[in-house]
């Protein structure tokens, strides 16, 4: 019932063709009680940047729960459906559909050739990560040369090239955003312990550590009054390499056990 409003108020803001909820967590901070984690599905009609649609979601809804929502247009994933994408397989379910315009109609994945698509999009991972990983070395020459705020933009990318490298080989797709928190949620969707572990941001000083990364983006390179400390630029490059093992470590397995099995695979 406290999801009918945010469903009423996508329907009319743009043509929906499905709404699914992925899933229910525990908001931050808890006394905001649930997020809700919701992937909206915009009609090929719809000519609008999608993130267009997110920001509206975001601004019309915020009023009746916290949500996380992305959006993107049901076209470009059913064609993603039918070539047997991972990730999209795993979120659009029938169980997790909450509303259908009744012109859609999902079907199921096809695995075409799997042992050379594992092996494809293995490589493909490991290209993407060696990438992040040269990102993290740049940082530590920065910080050998004191240049701590040019070090920090250095981590952002590498976790930025981090997460792209799990994402974008299952998703088919390279989201278009420098922003952490989106990619973190994405993220989730396959595996809660990278979201969770790496940057929990579940009090003050994990909030403050995570907004500085995230500022290092833009203010590391352009603001000459933004500053980061030595003891925070060695905390972020140990949550940087903790992240990459980790991913090193969730990457294969998700993939062998989806080919394994060949069906749907849970969340951590």
């Amino acid at each position: 019932e406290e999801l009918e409003p945010i469903i009423y108020t996508i329907r009319n803001a743009f043509q929906t063709e499905m709404i699914f909820l992925l899933g229910v967590y525990q908001a931050n901070p808890k006394v905001l009680g649930k997020e809700y984690d919701l992937l909206v599905l915009a009609a090929e009609q719809e000519k609008r940047p999608m993130h267009e649609f997110e920001s509206l979601i975001y601004n019309r809804c915020h009023d009746f729960a916290v949500i996380s929502v992305s959006v993107h247009r049901w076209d470009t994933i059913r064609h993603l459906l039918s070539s047997g994408n991972i990730f999209f397989s795993q979120l659009c379910k029938p169980e997790k559909l909450i509303y259908n315009s009744g012109e859609g109609k999902l079907t199921g994945p096809v695995l075409i050739n799997p042992a050379i698509k594992h092996a494809n999009l293995l490589a493909e991972f490991r290209q993407m990560l060696e990438k992040a990983k040269g990102f993290l070395l740049g940082s530590s020459i920065y910080k050998a040369a004191l240049e701590y705020q040019l070090g920090a933009f250095m981590l952002h990318q590498a976790v930025e090239q981090t997460l792209n490298a799990f994402l974008c080989p299952l998703m088919g797709l390279r989201l278009q955003t420098h922003n952490l928190q989106k990619l973190l949620l994405y993220t989730r969707r396959l595996s809660e312990a990278l979201y969770y572990a790496v940057f929990p941001r579940n009090s003050g000083p994990e909030i403050q550590l995570f907004q500085l990364l995230q500022k290092a983006y833009i203010y590391g390179r352009y603001k000459n009054n933004f500053q980061v400390s030595q003891d925070n630029l060695e905390i972020l490059t140990d949550r940087v390499i903790f992240l990459q093992e980790m991913v090193s470590r969730i990457f294969p397995e998700k993939l062998n056990l989806y080919f394994e099995k060949q069906n749907p695979f849970n969340p951590d």
